[in-house]
């Protein structure tokens, strides 16, 4: 009979623990009283990310995934664009009106130039980023290789020619990739994973 009793009164006194715990805590389960993480205001930045598949390796993308180029005929020292007027209908130059951050980039490898019309544009070691027309999906590399001056563009600014970028070449990944010609792409990375390049 005691035992019972013992028992009776364990589940007793749980019950009432539990009871004086639970109205410690607000609806939704977060406690007050503490310190509350505040979301990081990213809105007066440009952002940009990497990506990586089997074919290219890694390379950097714009918000929506669309990879970046670089021209060769652009010149890196000073930062000079070479594609105006209807080369730049084709090849966009990528906007950089506020501050670019691109995670698993070089912070210090990135800048911005001013093209002729005022605009800001983004450059990597120096080189004048660009997104190309006829890639409208994540995935899309449809101006890799165009005319042998157009490239996608590593996160070290190294242009990707047949294959992986110099000093981008990491022969396995802990995220999978797919091929740019099955036509989808992985996210663009809010964080590069462990094997990723950069910074």
């Amino acid at each position: 009979m005691r035992r019972g009793q013992a028992i009776t009164a364990f589940a007793a006194l749980a019950l009432a623990l539990t009871a004086c715990g639970s109205a410690q805590t607000p609806p939704g389960g977060v406690a007050t009283g503490g310190l509350q993480a505040k979301p990081a205001d990213l809105s007066g930045m440009n952002n940009y990310f990497i990506a990586n598949n089997e074919q290219m390796g890694w390379f950097v993308t714009d918000a929506d995934g669309l990879p970046l180029y670089r021209y060769d005929k652009d010149v890196p020292k000073p930062s000079k664009s070479n594609c105006e007027g209807e080369c730049a209908k084709a090849w966009k130059p990528v906007l950089a009106d506020k501050t670019p951050m691109a995670t698993g980039v070089d912070p210090i490898s990135m800048g911005v130039l001013t093209r002729p019309d005022g605009t800001k544009q983004l450059t990597i070691q120096g080189w004048p980023q660009y997104t190309f027309a006829e890639d409208k999906t994540a995935g899309d590399m449809k101006g890799q290789g165009k005319g042998g001056v157009w490239f996608v563009t590593a996160p070290n600014g190294a242009k990707i020619t047949g294959g992986k970028a110099q000093n981008n070449s990491n022969k396995s990944s802990s995220t999978p990739g797919t091929s740019p010609s099955s036509g989808t792409a992985q996210t663009p990375q809010s964080a590069p994973p462990p094997a990723a390049p950069g910074y």
